[in-house]
């Protein structure tokens, strides 16, 4: 609805209650207050009745505008559709995103504007969007929610990168075969030993990365390794490696006597390198 209540009906009760008797102004609070908490809770969105009726012209608020908002390539990308039957004022959208579906922390608000798309760069982030409309910059129509769920920004993709960016980077993870049971495990560690934790780097940045051993490998097989974000990942080949929800760690022959592979004892794997 677009009548919204612009004043502070509870600043208008103060007002009324402070002309009445001082004996009186207790009880006309407490019943004023009551029947107004339980209008809000009737109004559809606590959004109450304008007094006097809808405004008209350019006190009044846009109604109709609609809008969507997408995540991807990391940034968020909010596409506004104005009704086709609006008025001949320009109507200026106002778009507000955070962490939390109830907007109480972390918001940051768009400067209103008549573009109809808005591009939000925020890597790996995940946000709420609402959006409100207004042809003046006083008179607003109530938000919009775009969606109950966090939309994600996503990261940048490999295909939307310089060629070279994509191996901008290394680490200094140790990977080791050896016999367990009838079959081999892997270890990935840092250079301290086992149960360590090794450094990842992508250009400038440096992560920490846990150690892990992964069990249950036939022997003579080669391995790739990958670290999804949470846990690490075997693949058969390199290539395997390289979607963009996994960051390559290293490669292993599991029980064999080539070099950067191991023997039936284990040995070591070798880290994947910026070329």
């Amino acid at each position: 609805m677009n009548q919204t209540v612009q004043a502070n009906p509870k600043a208008l009760i103060e007002s009324v209650v402070k002309g009445l008797p001082a004996h009186s102004q207790d009880d006309a609070r407490n019943l004023l207050t009551t029947v107004l908490d339980n209008l809000t809770a009737l109004s559809p969105g606590g959004n109450l009745l304008q007094p006097g009726g809808i405004k008209s012209g350019s006190s009044a608020a846009p109604v109709g505008v609609a809008h969507t908002v997408t995540g991807a390539n990391a940034a968020f990308n909010v596409a506004i559709t104005n009704p086709t039957s609006s008025s001949p004022q320009p109507i200026y959208p106002e778009v507000r995103y955070g962490p939390l579906a109830s907007f109480t922390q972390g918001v940051t608000t768009m400067p209103p504007t008549t573009a109809t798309s808005v591009s939000i760069p925020a890597p790996g982030t995940n946000a709420f969007f609402r959006l409100r409309s207004s042809y003046d910059g006083v008179n607003w129509s109530p938000y919009q929610l775009s969606s109950t769920t966090p939309i994600a920004a996503g990261l940048v993709s490999s295909s939307a990168i310089c060629n070279g960016a994509t191996f901008n980077q290394t680490n200094y993870a140790v990977v080791n075969a050896k016999a367990a049971g009838s079959g081999s495990s892997i270890s990935v560690s840092g250079t301290g030993g086992a149960f360590t934790p090794y450094t990842a780097v992508k250009g400038p940045v440096q992560q920490v990365r846990p150690s892990a051993t992964i069990v249950g490998q036939a022997e003579s097989s080669n391995q790739f390794v990958g670290w999804d974000g949470r846990q690490f990942q075997l693949r058969p080949t390199l290539a395997a490696t390289l979607p963009d929800s996994l960051e390559p760690v290293g490669k292993v022959t599991i029980g064999s006597g080539q070099t950067g592979g191991g023997t039936s004892v284990g040995g070591n794997g070798g880290r994947l390198t910026a070329v």
